[in-house]
């Protein structure tokens, strides 16, 4: 005895498959998850390059204040000591208009090529090596401010002749 399967009327509910309107809403659900995700990468990114000029300006004020340092070591006679001419290491690293051989020139340079240029736009920004000699010792104060305000680090060390 052979069986037939059932019949099943040709109805609306007998047609397998989606709707237009089922397909558009799915593919409107995935685009605002997909957009979602694009949001947090592109925030993440942000993320990353901000830590990324932090962790270089971290390095360049430890730099920028290592060689005042050294350069203290010269001899007492010396005009490049920091000691003797302290102006010679203090000024703007806004803009690198120094002479070559300038170690606020080769400052300014490197700043640019790690965090970018000074933005003269923003009243956030600033980058400026200050030296004071309070008569015990050298005062240093580096400030690098950029992205607008939104990464910086002030450094600040005294210190003293051998």
């Amino acid at each position: 005895m052979m069986t037939h399967p059932p019949y099943i009327p040709h109805s609306s509910q007998a047609i397998l498959g989606f709707t237009l309107v089922e397909a558009l809403v799915a593919m409107a659900i995935f685009t605002i998850g997909f957009s979602g995700l694009y949001f947090f990468y592109n925030l993440s990114q942000h993320s990353i390059a901000d830590s990324e000029k932090r962790m270089y300006i971290n390095l360049m004020g430890d730099r920028i204040i290592q060689t005042i340092a050294s350069e203290g070591q010269r001899p007492v006679t010396d005009p490049l000591n920091p000691f003797v001419n302290p102006s010679q290491y203090s000024g703007s690293l806004n803009t690198c208009s120094y002479p070559a051989a300038d170690d606020r020139q080769s400052w300014c340079l490197d700043l640019v090529s790690g965090i970018g240029p000074y933005n003269s736009a923003s009243a956030l920004e600033n980058r400026q090596v200050d030296i004071t000699n309070d008569g015990t010792g050298l005062i240093v104060n580096v400030t690098l401010i950029a992205s607008n305000g939104a990464v910086g680090g002030y450094f600040t060390r005294k210190l003293r002749q051998l």
